[in-house]
């Protein structure tokens, strides 16, 4: 066979598909070398090309599937903006969160005690939370209203499968109102039950949270920040344990839950339970140069320490909510001194009236997600609250007060972060304490912005 004829036979062969042509084309060159058509020369020139051809052809493909799985590899770092501005690594090795809040209120005061009219910058938080080589985490946040006030800030081990080990400054685990951040609570405060909770130590904690219960306990020991005016230093326990035997749907939710603290003051020797009719833009006038909340016990002296105990229900069923709490609290007194006992409970409820419902995730509550938000052709999320508040300071010798609250109020949630909300507060009656008749009514307002 001529050679030009040979070399157009073999041509036309390596335009067959490229998956045919080494075992095809391997094939025909041996035919025409035992059918004595090709000199031993060719045979092997032919081969070699053939090797060469292969391995350019394989030298190819892997450049085209390196070049497709970096074109299609996620980037090595992502950012979102769920639940606060966030930047991860694409490994999970190291994350970095910023939250925060702004809550603008404004408050018009009727009847005694006489406070004043006013707006105030409620809270201006800022929190900066990460994880750093997968299972260590940090937490740092800080409150610039009202002169500035450290908040949550510790480090924590994550290794261990929804369980958190956690050291430095935390809220203490008691009262579902407290588990629940602020800028999700129903009303613009938390209620009365607030004389008994919102205290921050410096001390180690464990928690777990699953679906359908939860579990945290701790050892404190100074404090450093605190949202009441107890003053008191030592050390303590406290524990809180939750249930959910309802939690498998978006509206759907049966949750009880218990909690208990203890803590010894006897180094201090004192301490000091008050409250405001759940609002926080004025103070109560001067009684004898003193600042008193509405109900306040003044410093009991004699204390050695006190104890918390507290129960709660939370219910949801579409859009209907209700939740309830109980907390008692004894005081352990020295130097024959009677012990004492003081007490409180709030009811309350809430109502959409557009389709949506609170969410609720593995212990606390959070803000509703607008189903029709504003500018996409809805309303955003509107809800209907009220809560019934009840506080009793007064027990043997002291005479802190016993109040009544009902508070009314309706939020707005045109979009996710942003919450506009009205609350009228009345004070039923005050018996007792450093205001002893006085029933005030208040009208608040806040403007929420919380990412």
């Amino acid at each position: 066979m001529p050679h030009s004829i040979l070399k157009l036979f073999f041509l036309l062969f390596l335009s067959m598909p490229v998956l045919s042509q080494a075992s095809e084309l391997r094939l025909l060159i041996d035919m025409l070398h035992e059918n004595g058509m090709v000199s031993e020369e060719q045979y092997g020139r032919l081969l070699a090309e053939l090797e060469q051809n292969r391995q350019q052809t394989a030298k190819e493909k892997q450049e085209i599937t390196d070049k497709l799985e970096v074109a299609t590899q996620p980037p090595a770092v992502e950012v979102t903006t769920k639940g606060g501005l966030r930047v991860r690594t694409t490994d999970g090795e190291f994350e970095t969160r910023l939250r925060g809040r702004l809550m603008i209120d404004a408050a018009n005061y009727k009847g005694d005690p006489q406070m004043a009219d006013g707006t105030n910058i409620r809270r201006a938080r800022l929190a900066w939370t990460g994880r750093m080589y997968r299972d260590w985490g940090f937490q740092l946040d800080y409150d610039f209203a009202g002169g500035g006030k450290l908040r949550d800030s510790f480090v924590s081990y994550l290794g261990f499968e929804d369980t958190r080990l956690r050291v430095g400054l935390m809220e203490i685990p008691f009262q579902l109102q407290y588990r629940s951040s602020s800028s999700n609570s129903q009303l613009i405060e938390r209620s009365l039950l607030g004389a008994f909770g919102g205290d921050r130590y410096i001390g180690f904690m464990a928690d777990t949270k699953k679906q359908h219960w939860t579990a945290a306990a701790g050892v404190f020991g100074e404090t450093a920040t605190r949202q009441n005016p107890i003053v008191d230093e030592g050390w303590g326990v406290g524990a809180r344990f939750t249930v959910a035997p309802i939690n498998n749907e978006k509206d759907k939710l049966l949750h009880f839950g218990i909690a208990s603290m203890y803590r010894n003051v006897e180094d201090v020797g004192e301490i000091r339970f008050s409250e405001e009719p759940e609002a926080r833009v004025a103070d109560n006038e001067m009684v004898e140069g003193e600042v008193y909340g509405i109900v306040d016990t003044g410093d009991i002296d004699n204390t050695k320490s006190f104890t918390r105990y507290g129960a709660e229900w939370a219910m949801i069923n579409g859009r209907f909510s209700a939740q309830s709490e109980y907390v008692l609290t004894t005081v352990n007194r020295n130097n024959s001194a009677d012990n004492l006992q003081f007490s409180g409970w709030h009811a309350q409820a809430g109502f959409f009236l557009t389709d949506d419902s609170l969410n609720y995730e593995r212990g606390e509550f959070g803000s509703p997600s607008p189903n029709r938000r504003v500018g996409d052709g809805g309303i955003g999320a509107w809800e209907l609250t009220l809560r019934y508040s009840s506080l009793d300071l007064n027990d043997g010798l002291i005479n802190g007060g016993e109040i009544q609250n009902m508070t009314y109020g309706v939020n707005w949630y045109p979009v996710p972060m942003l919450r506009f909300s009205a609350n009228y507060i009345d004070v039923l009656k005050v018996n007792g304490g450093p205001n002893d008749g006085q029933e005030p009514r208040i009208f608040l307002v806040r403007s929420q912005w919380a990412f």
